[in-house]
């Protein structure tokens, strides 16, 4: 691990334990306030997450598939620079970490880095379509918000990211025909009734087609 990388793993864990710590001490005032005071402190602690630094691990691995698209060489529209998409939007980790009374330090850099430090790569259009879907009010989870919006994520391997976001066609069309390829053979459930015992129930079989 390279020095900065260090620096980055401490910067981590004293931001994760700062910020444990003033979430404990606020957590009183934020259980007597109102709804626009709460809303002002999980807005706060929303802000103060997007100051930890990422962790070196943070993309999840997955990426729009409109993204891979608009980075096809073929693709006539000018360039455009991913959107780091937060699988769990700031507002919504901040009111979770809020009512999380057996929050710790040592948790809340856990969480950081398992849930709420995580990202996605995403077109900017799809990352202004999403937020309707991830307000505290209606956020279920981060896969309801993504279907609801009408995003596709595609899982990628991390060493052909740089190559993708150089537009390189190969990289690109190798995980653009191989997601159409597994979606060509999901398979269809049917119902099948055996000759053999005509008048039963039919029974249920998945076909490919």
């Amino acid at each position: 691990m390279k020095p900065t990388d260090n620096n980055r793993e401490e910067k981590i864990r004293l931001h994760c334990s700062a910020l444990a710590a003033v979430i404990v001490a606020i957590r009183p005032i934020y259980s007597s306030v109102s709804g626009p005071q709460k809303a002002l402190l999980e807005t706060m602690i929303g802000a103060a997450i997007w100051y930890i630094p990422k962790p070196q691990d943070a993309w999840t691995g997955k990426i729009s598939r409109k993204a891979l698209e608009r980075l096809h060489p073929d693709n006539p529209a000018p360039r455009f620079k991913l959107s780091e998409e937060h699988v769990y939007p700031r507002k919504v980790a901040a009111c979770m970490l809020l009512r999380d009374t057996a929050l710790t330090s040592q948790s809340m850099e856990i969480i950081f880095r398992e849930q709420y430090g995580r990202l996605h790569y995403i077109t900017p259009e799809e990352n202004k379509a999403v937020i309707r879907f991830q307000k505290f009010e209606v956020f279920s989870s981060p896969e309801e918000a993504y279907r609801k919006a009408g995003i596709e994520l595609i899982d990628i391997a991390r060493e052909d990211l740089r190559s993708i976001k150089k537009r390189d066609r190969i990289s690109i069309e190798k995980y653009i025909n191989r997601n159409e390829a597994n979606q060509a053979v999901e398979p269809t459930t049917m119902l099948v009734t055996d000759p053999a015992n005509a008048g039963s129930a039919p029974s249920m079989v998945a076909a490919h087609f």
